[in-house]
């Protein structure tokens, strides 16, 4: 169900564990922690492999947690995570951020326990995976995935575990884009250019270098990859369908006549070997005396078959297919890394929105984005509408307004405001799911302007998009950067094709503060006009007192299974005989003395509800096939009919708790719906503190409430 996202400063136990207790108890009994959740088995590999389970205690005679912690502790092995240990590399340069990831205080040495913990960003919330150090191996004592390059180094392989931990299996993790993991490792927002090709995500800005060099300079993530579906080594050393971390940018004068300066990138190959680029700027290359010795010194230039190299900026946007600067939201790291990071006021007016200069740090000029952020979800047959503005069913996607209060100060266009919108699907790769394509609209509102509630197709077709993503990605974030006035503005995200279920975090960065707020109906009880007296059938009337004496005899009053009988022969297509529980919950709701019983008055009102449910259900139900749409024509009209208003998100709850594989609910699921619907409604109105959206409810009244419905 959509919520506001949580307090990103608290922190989520992964699968219950915590690592103080877990690591007491070990202590306490002198045992080594085994984690039971990620066991050492062919489960927790997620493929076939015939491999070994040993700690780093039995790999090596001194095992050190950390002993550089740089990007040379990093080495891909042989599973094809190149996504994640670019990103891993990267981070190494940000010792406040990597610190946040990994934990202090956790050795070899003092306390042994065998147990670690490591902290990733996942939708929104900081979480502790808690693992054991049992590593794969093969040959006895060879890591078969992540290592160091110190032998007695495992901190990057114990992280590795503990992120296919959080991800199923290590299998999990084969295959990937790189800023997936700078997200995970960062909670920052990512902004991808496509460089060989042309692409509406994010227009490649003519002065890109600038931009790395001023994410670089910054603390941002920066990584780089070539397209293909397998790797694959190319003669001049770099390798297709890999990803590589941009660990330096620098602008070098050079000592050539016509070329008074050159722009160069350092890459770092995860695979940490002598696969390196060998075109010019490469380890050793004669360009390199193009440099005074001065700058070639503080370089610290090395010629070692360390994965590491240079590359100019021109063979780079050659050769590589894709970049992606991850830019740090102050609000997900702790206060030793701000002091490293790219401000959101820095990166984005400067490096996102493509300064011309690449400019000096100014410690006076910091400033905290505003960020909003909200969880929401896509339902099937209920709130996951498409991309189609013209179909009526792309209505029931979730919506967003989002209220800029003023214009930035140092804006690029005067009078507007920077703003950064990103979209996020969460959790697939965790449970093994599809990433669907995904992408939002944006509508202005004009001032003071009201728009229906529900949203309708005239409204839309009526209104032209402010903007739209025009080629949805198949990815797992998506965002962009807007230009916008201050003002109200309709978001809407959603997926190309109707029906395509994911849950999505949707947040949106701005220099002055913002509000956003979910636009969805207000639960409530509508006032609709009740039948007059006039209109009730009195025949009607004495055919239910007959039918009630027949079964209440002397005691005037019926329980559950009588009422059941009773209601089977008044409304025989409503299914009754099938469900004793159905009849239950009809009792309860008008049985206010808690007796079990209903007398003849509480029958006669429980029969007219019914037949006016009914009524409604005939005249919102699908002409083919007979039964109610879960979308807001059907089943949203058919509440209101009835006086009964609940949110969209919540009616994706009835839809999947009541409906059929097609999101269509029969009548008697509908009539139950219904019930419950209305006995929680008229009970929260009975707690409800005055002129507020809480109720204020002793634990007995709620535990009677919830149980007696």
């Amino acid at each position: 169900m959509p919520t506001r996202v949580p307090n990103r400063s608290s922190l989520r136990l992964f699968k219950g564990q915590n690592y103080r207790k877990l690591k007491a108890k070990c202590l306490s009994v002198g045992e080594l922690f085994l984690d039971t959740e990620f066991p050492a088995d062919a489960s927790s590999l997620g493929f076939e492999k015939a491999v070994e389970w040993k700690r780093p205690t039995e790999l090596v005679a001194s095992p050190q947690f950390v002993k550089s912690m740089s990007r040379f502790s990093v080495k891909q092995g042989e599973l094809g995570n190149c996504w994640f240990l670019s990103a891993l590399s990267a981070i190494t340069q940000n010792p406040g951020l990597l610190y946040r990831v990994v934990p202090g205080d956790q050795d070899f040495a003092d306390n042994y326990a065998g147990i670690f913990h490591f902290r990733f960003w996942q939708g929104g919330q900081w979480v502790d995976v808690v693992i054991d150090d049992r590593l794969p191996v093969v040959c006895g004592a060879i890591l078969c995935f992540t290592s160091s390059r110190d032998d007695d180094e495992f901190w990057s392989a114990l992280l590795e575990k503990a992120y296919a931990k959080l991800h199923g299996s290590y299998g999990a993790l084969d295959t990937g884009k790189s800023f997936e993991a700078t997200e995970d490792l960062t909670g920052g927002v990512t902004e991808r250019f496509l460089l060989r090709r042309e692409d509406l995500l994010t227009p490649t800005p003519t002065n890109l270098f600038s931009v790395v060099a001023k994410a670089r300079q910054r603390g941002s993530l920066v990584t780089c990859s070539i397209s293909e579906t397998r790797e694959t080594p190319m003669e001049d050393g770099l390798v297709k369908g890999h990803a590589y971390s941009v660990t330096g940018a620098r602008r070098f004068r050079v000592n050539a006549p016509r070329r008074p300066y050159v722009e160069l990138l350092r890459l770092r190959n995860p695979w940490g070997d002598e696969t390196e680029w060998r075109g010019m700027w490469s380890d050793g290359c004669e360009e390199w005396n193009l440099i005074p010795k001065s700058e070639r010194d503080k370089l610290q230039l090395s010629i070692e078959a360390d994965g590491e190299f240079w590359i100019s900026f021109s063979d780079f946007a050659e050769n590589f297919d894709e970049l992606s600067i991850t830019s740090l939201n102050p609000t997900t790291v702790n206060e030793e890394a701000k002091e490293h990071l790219i401000t959101m006021a820095d990166v984005v007016t400067e490096a996102v929105l493509h300064s011309e200069v690449i400019k000096a740090a100014e410690v006076n000029a910091v400033k905290v984005w505003e960020v909003v952020a909200f969880d929401g979800a896509w339902v099937r047959n209920a709130t996951a509408g498409g991309g189609n503005t013209r179909d009526r069913v792309f209505c029931s996607n979730p919506q967003y307004i989002l209220e800029l209060t003023e214009a930035d100060d140092s804006a690029e266009e005067e009078g507007t405001c920077a703003a950064i919108v990103t979209l996020m699907q969460k959790n697939r790769r965790a449970n093994q799911l599809p990433i669907h394509p995904i992408g939002f609209f944006i509508y202005k509102l004009g001032e003071g302007e009201k728009i229906p509630n529900p949203l309708t197709v005239s409204w839309l077709r009526l209104n032209v998009p402010y903007f739209y993503t025009r080629t949805f990605s198949k990815t797992r974030t998506v965002t962009h950067r807007l230009t916008l006035s201050p003002g109200r503005y309709l978001v809407i995200p959603c997926t190309p094709t109707p029906d395509q279920e994911a849950e999505f975090l949707l947040r949106v960065f701005c220099e002055k503060l913002a509000k956003m707020e979910e636009y969805d109906e207000e639960a409530q009880i509508l006032d609709i006009a009740e039948e007059s007296e006039d209109e009730v059938d009195h025949a009607i009337e004495d055919h239910l007192r007959v039918v009630f004496r027949e079964s209440a005899g002397d005691a005037n009053e019926v329980e559950a299974v009588k009422l059941q009988c009773m209601l089977d022969q008044l409304f025989p297509s409503a299914g009754f005989a099938d469900s004793l529980d159905f009849t239950r919950s009809l009792l309860a709701m008008i049985d206010v003395d808690f007796s079990g019983t209903v007398s003849f008055y509480e029958f006669e009102a429980l029969v007219s509800s019914l037949r006016r449910w009914v009524r409604v259900y005939n005249e919102r139900k699908d002409e083919e096939n007979d039964l109610l749409s879960g979308h807001s024509w059907g089943l949203g009209d058919a509440l209101r009919d009835l006086g009964l208003q609940i949110p969209r998100r919540i009616r994706a709850l009835v839809v999947v708790r009541y409906g059929d594989l097609q999101g269509h609910i029969a009548l008697r699921d509908f009539l139950m719906a219904t019930c419950r619907i209305s006995v929680m409604l008229v009970r929260f109105e009975a707690h409800r503190v005055e002129n507020d959206q809480h109720a204020k409810i002793p634990l007995t009244d709620w535990l009677a409430n919830t149980l007696y419905c």
